[in-house]
């Protein structure tokens, strides 16, 4: 293991490498989704009860959406919801799976969540996750979900669902949506390529570079589609449409270099940006916050900070 790991990170990759050797692409899909979800019930924190659970249907397109509404005990009502969407490859993870950061994130932010249920691949391939997404959005800025009137939104998420938040920023559609802020935790943001960090960390970091292969294909199977801004926000960046960003990028994450490009593009366009980058850090720290704590400190520091670049601390 390298040096500059962190010790918790070290441990919890030597604990995963004595298991058995099997990547994402070499299982059937419903067994993909169960060791997400089984991960995630053995290596995440505690739920915080504290938070107000409700479970709601966002009905559009004679379709419903499952949405899961978080109200933390210490809310202001004149402040914005926010909008999380969930990692997974577009393939895994799910609302359930993300109970516990969502209840995390609300007590933190001191904001109302929406965590929405997106349809997922392979059975609704792109741009299915972003339509689910945007109407939910629609939804929650005219007031019609159970946490009631909002004022603003923020839209959030972390890996496959920072690239579904980032991509909703950039929407036409959002522009009257008073978007307030935009909260990425190591997103995919561009299907298209390979950064230098898919080679860098292709094996022995949890997230593989064949995991992502197999995520990208099975989202996004027609290559023509993977420059659409829906799912490779990166290569088509709008300073005029975008909000305050607040970006965490891990050190040893496939998806490392395609955040920092991120970061200097906003950077360079002059967009008020937090960039923090967990050196010592793999994929998917939100949801290994019982076995990776350092982590943690990371992850409440990117929220802080875009709460006060929102003004809401």
């Amino acid at each position: 293991m390298p040096d500059s790991l962190e010790p918790d990170v070290a441990a919890f990759l030597a604990l995963v490498a004595q298991g058995p050797k099997m990547s994402f692409r070499d299982m059937a899909v419903d067994d993909a989704r169960e060791a997400v979800r089984e991960m995630g019930a053995a290596f995440d924190a505690p739920a915080d009860l504290s938070v107000a659970v409700q479970d709601a249907a966002c009905r559009v397109d004679g379709r419903t959406i499952q949405v899961r509404c978080y109200t933390p005990p210490e809310c202001r009502a004149a402040a914005p919801a926010m909008l999380f969407l969930h990692g997974g490859g577009w393939v895994a993870g799910d609302i359930d799976g993300y109970d516990s950061f969502c209840r995390f994130l609300a007590r933190r932010s001191g904001l109302r969540v929406a965590s929405v249920d997106y349809r997922r691949a392979p059975e609704t391939p792109f741009p299915g996750a972003v339509d689910d997404a945007l109407c939910v959005a629609r939804w929650l800025a005219a007031g019609a979900a159970p946490i009631g009137v909002i004022d603003g939104l923020v839209l959030a998420g972390d890996s496959a669902g920072g690239g579904i938040a980032t991509a909703l920023a950039g929407h036409a559609d959002t522009q009257a949506m008073d978007v307030r802020g935009l909260l990425l935790f190591y997103p995919v943001l561009d299907v298209s390529r390979r950064a230098a960090s898919y080679a860098e960390f292709a094996e022995g970091f949890l997230l593989e570079a064949d995991d992502m292969a197999y995520f990208i294909a099975s989202y996004v199977p027609d290559e023509a589609d993977r420059s659409d801004p829906r799912c490779s926000p990166l290569l088509h960046f709008e300073a005029g449409r975008m909000p305050p960003v607040a970006l965490l990028t891990c050190g040893y994450d496939v998806l490392r270099d395609e955040g920092r490009a991120y970061a200097e593009i906003c950077r360079a366009a002059g967009l008020n940006l937090c960039h923090v980058e967990a050196p010592g850090h793999i994929h998917g720290i939100v949801t290994l916050r019982k076995v990776i704590p350092s982590g943690v400190s990371y992850i409440e520091r990117v929220i802080d900070e875009l709460l006060s670049a929102i003004g809401s601390t």
